[in-house]
């Protein structure tokens, strides 16, 4: 296969845009090169480039950062921007395999009912579930919400906390389309107000709102640009509630949230 000047290039997967097969070739060449990285002369050979054209793209790579040089030779490595992407790949791809040990850490220091949970068609879907030596009156590996007019996300501290990090327009357009809209006993702009109480300090919580004997503390989990995409929630029964059982659950979910945050890119 024959590239600029009549220079070989390694043989590849070709689309109908050339600078986009040759910007691939040179992350490809980059990528496999490990962690000592590849001077521009490896670059452009590898890509079957000239290295006018392999400084220039490789120029514009780093801009968005892309690419980096480092060492000495001032060899070319993956940038960072790759390691944002794998984030929200990672988040989009398997939101559970990343979350699993953030939550059976947080099940093991609490020994309270540990979910992560994620908004759906309007209501809250449980992706994970630790269960508590001690089971809840609803066990929530088994609690199942296939009626349309179920509880509404706002009913649960892990739903106030997916409804409160929706978007303004994406709340309303939610409260004026949910078949549960007209059993809640509440204005939309009441229903926001609670939300933005709730986004603004950080956490919600539920004191047998949604479930007899049932009380529960979540916080949001946030992505790399910033945006909720679950709650992070523990469910404990009522007859243990106290202020310093509360507040010592509150602190231990908001950690726990904060953390899994941060293995999802958020750079707060």
């Amino acid at each position: 296969m024959a590239a600029e000047d009549g220079i070989p290039k390694t043989p590849a997967t070709r689309s109908s845009i050339q600078v986009i097969d040759r910007t691939v070739s040179m992350l490809r060449a980059i990528a496999e090169a490990g962690g000592n990285g590849l001077t521009l002369k490896d670059i452009t050979a590898a890509a079957g480039l000239r290295p006018s054209t392999g400084r220039t793209l490789l120029a514009a790579l780093a801009t968005h950062g892309l690419v980096r040089q480092s060492g000495a030779g001032k060899a070319y490595l993956l940038g960072p921007t790759f390691f944002e992407l794998n984030r929200s790949y990672v988040a989009q791809a398997d939101l559970a395999s990343v979350a699993a040990p953030v939550l059976k850490d947080l099940w093991t220091s609490t020994q309270e009912t540990v979910h992560l949970s994620v908004l759906k068609d309007g209501h809250r879907v449980d992706l994970s579930v630790l269960v508590g030596p001690q089971l809840l009156n609803v066990n929530p590996t088994s609690a199942h919400f296939d009626d349309p007019f179920a509880t509404p996300p706002f009913g649960t501290a892990a739903g106030k906390v997916l409804f409160a990090g929706l978007l303004p327009e994406e709340r309303t357009r939610l409260l004026a389309t949910a078949p549960w809209r007209e059993a809640v006993p509440a204005t939309d702009e009441e229903i926001s107000a609670r939300a933005d109480t709730v986004a603004a300090q950080g956490y919600a919580t539920n004191h047998e709102e949604d479930a007899p004997g049932v009380c529960g503390v979540a916080a949001p989990v946030t992505d790399h640009t910033g945006r909720t995409v679950a709650a992070l929630c523990i469910g404990y029964p009522a007859v243990r509630r106290s202020a310093t059982h509360d507040e010592s659950l509150r602190a231990a979910v908001v950690d726990a949230a904060d953390h899994l945050s941060a293995l999802l890119g958020d750079p707060e």
